[in-house]
């Protein structure tokens, strides 16, 4: 049972998570797509192939008429060279089954982290911006600039500005305004 249905005082936390969050739907709601598609980049790199380079132990590879050539513990493998773009010299493999290697390629590595960071730096970014925001605006409320224009003047300085205009009117040929003796 909880202290608040206990009869003690209710837990602070809540409302302290709440406050932190506040005024920062769309936000939210953004950097939680965010975080969604970024958990599926990463499921899906998981189950890839690329995942070896990620995970598996790098080897100095030697090519030669098409065919890569590399030992792992004393015992020699070989894999084929389908591009030429593949000729790296690094080969990486299972260790748990050295006949399954991939040629090191640095365009797959970076394309992993920007389709899996991408989206989390995002989503940081994006709360960040919130946050900022969420804080100007409180700052504008707690000095006042949140009020309707004009709030901020004393009645005494609006009725000399408004006494000033009307005089510039009458010296300019217009009629002097009437004023009301009701009020």
């Amino acid at each position: 049972m909880t202290g608040a249905l206990a009869g003690g005082t209710p837990d602070k936390a809540p409302s302290r998570v709440h406050r932190w969050f506040e005024d920062m739907g769309a936000f939210i709601a953004g950097a939680a797509a965010l975080v969604v598609v970024g958990s599926l980049f990463l499921f899906a790199a998981i189950q890839s192939p690329s995942m070896l380079q990620w995970t598996g132990t790098p080897v100095k590879a030697v090519e030669n008429g098409g065919i890569a050539y590399y030992s792992f513990h004393g015992q020699s493998y070989t894999l084929d060279v389908t591009s030429p773009l593949m000729q790296t010299g690094t080969v990486y493999l299972d260790p748990a089954d050295p006949s399954t290697a991939m040629f090191s390629n640095p365009l797959t590595r970076w394309t992993d982290i920007t389709t899996i960071g991408g989206p989390y730096a995002a989503a940081g970014l994006l709360l960040g911006v919130g946050f900022a925001r969420r804080s100007r605006r409180r700052r504008l409320q707690d000095h006042g600039s949140g009020l309707p224009f004009g709030t901020g003047l004393d009645h005494r300085a609006l009725s000399r500005l408004r006494d000033r205009q009307r005089d510039v009117g009458v010296r300019r040929g217009g009629r002097p305004p009437q004023r009301r003796t009701d009020s």
